[in-house]
């Protein structure tokens, strides 16, 4: 989630998918309602059924299940092909301008380069950007890793070099086509283009002052490839300059008191507050714990690059001394060696495996329903049976 229910308020434009937070998300669903009532924001909404949610909307649209991707990059291919993105934003704020490795090749065939056939699997060796004074040397990584990225990226301010990531991306979603995506989606071609129309409108004419954000649920991450809807959803946003932005980004819409209070909280057994990783057994003092745990950014030294997590350093001390007040000091470290480290995976399901081979005697659980939302579940209504 990259703002917040509040911040939804100060929207234009709205895309709602993979939820109904009218009934599921009441409380939040007020923000909506407040940016249409005082900003005159507009709201579409797309979901397999006539929710309470789009009966609010100013335009619905019905989607056969489990086919958001197609809806989305058929938005993708609509900005870009009518030039409703936002350049400078692209440019500046993205990865848009570097220039991927020759050999790099698209899955016109349904496959990306450096596919091994007999392995059933991929030499990513290509899967990266190109540096500058040509391919650098690199070592060959492991097929089940990318490589690592160069210390100074090759770009084209243009977007026009036929390897940048713009116009790959360009060509990748080009396929995605009103027709196409009615026969993929079901929504015919005329609501789809009102739709997409409607939507990229903020970006009309190169305007830049308003802003649309994309608020969704578990509609969509509950697929098996809800991953790529949302990431889907993130090349939109970034096309069209709305993340980072009051009022824009893409939202998801989680429960209050389990999913979004136990990451909020640091209920999760990997991350602290503030999404602080947790430390691990190899973290032997606090300088280590920042090395291992902060990114470096990829963008090359020309620019600045906006590496918010860059920050972790401070947000490590901020943390640290919240938790230990004045026994928090750079002497020690800011008590860093109080925290526990985490040498395994502590996750709630790994607990329900756990039950169920005899080795955790009991548990409690607040909130959550570890037979309903957990895998295989007349497993696990076993496992609390054989951890008595």
């Amino acid at each position: 989630m990259t703002n917040g229910y509040i911040d939804i308020k100060n929207t234009d434009m709205m895309l709602i998918m993979g939820g109904n937070p009218a009934e599921n998300h009441p409380c939040g669903f007020k923000w909506p309602i407040e940016a249409k009532r005082i900003r005159n924001a507009k709201m579409i909404v797309v979901d397999p059924r006539f929710t309470r949610t789009a009966a609010t909307a100013d335009l619905f649209l019905q989607i056969r299940a489990g086919a958001d991707i197609a809806f989305l990059g058929g938005l993708v291919n609509y900005a870009i092909e009518n030039n409703r993105i936002a350049k400078d934003y692209l440019v500046n704020y993205t990865n848009a301008a570097f220039i991927v490795k020759e050999g790099f090749k698209l899955p016109e065939d349904g496959l990306y380069s450096g596919f091994d056939a007999a392995m059933k699997s991929y030499d990513k060796s290509t899967w990266n950007y190109e540096e500058v004074g040509g391919a650098g040397s690199q070592t060959k990584p492991s097929n089940t890793s990318p490589p690592t990225l160069p210390g100074n990226v090759a770009y084209d301010l243009s977007l026009e070099h036929p390897r940048s990531v713009f116009q790959l991306l360009k060509k990748q979603y080009s396929r995605y086509t009103p027709d196409v995506v009615e026969r993929i989606t079901g929504i015919p071609q005329a609501p789809f283009v009102k739709a997409a129309d409607l939507f990229t409108s903020i970006r009309k004419d190169g305007d830049l002052k308003k802003v649309a954000t994309i608020i969704y649920a578990v509609g969509w991450t509950q697929h098996t490839f809800g991953t790529q809807i949302i990431r889907t959803a993130a090349i939109l946003q970034l096309l069209l300059g709305n993340v980072g932005r009051a009022g824009g980004g893409v939202n998801a819409l989680r429960g209050h008191s389990n999913i979004q209070g136990a990451t909020d909280m640091g209920g999760v057994y990997d991350i602290l507050p503030g999404y602080l990783k947790v430390p691990s057994p190899g973290d032997v003092d606090l300088a280590a714990y920042i090395k291992r745990t902060t990114p470096t950014p990829s963008k090359p030294g020309q620019w600045d690059s906006f590496n918010y997590w860059s920050n972790t350093s401070k947000f490590m001390t901020s943390y640290l001394k919240a938790m230990f007040g004045d026994a928090a000091k750079k002497e020690n470290d800011f008590a860093f060696h109080y925290l526990p480290k985490v040498d395994r995976n502590y996750s709630w399901s790994e607990l329900w495996v756990g039950m169920y081979g005899g080795r955790v005697k009991g548990l409690f659980a607040f909130g959550m329903n570890g037979v309903a939302i957990c895998l295989n579940t007349r497993k696990n209504i076993k496992a609390p049976k054989k951890a008595v």
